[in-house]
C-alpha cells in the first residue's frame, strides 16, 4: 500500500479549493507511510504558500488563502518487466 499526497489552497475569501499544479509546485506524490505523506504535505503546503513563487505575502492576507491536503491509500503500482 502506497499514498498518493495532493496538496490544495483553499480561500476563505472565496471559498473555494484549487489542486496546485505540478507546473507551480513539484513535489513527490507517492510515499510508504501515511506519517511520511503526511510530513511532506505539512512542509510541501507551507512551501507553496510561503516561498513567494507563486503567491506574494499580500496575495495570502488579500484572499486569507490556507493550505489543505490529502494523503489517500492506493494499490501498490506494478511496473511492467
Amino acid at each position: 500500500m502506497k499514498f498518493f499526497l495532493t496538496i490544495y489552497i483553499c480561500s476563505v475569501v472565496t471559498q473555494n479549493c484549487g489542486e496546485v499544479p505540478v507546473e507551480n509546485h513539484m513535489y513527490d506524490r507517492f510515499y510508504e507511510t501515511h506519517a511520511e505523506c503526511v510530513k511532506k504535505g505539512l512542509g510541501e503546503s507551507y512551501a507553496v504558500l510561503y516561498d513567494g513563487k507563486i503567491f506574494k505575502l499580500d496575495t495570502v492576507n488579500t484572499m486569507k488563502l490556507y493550505p489543505k491536503f490529502m494523503c489517500e491509500k492506493v494499490e501498490d503500482i506494478k511496473k511492467d518487466a
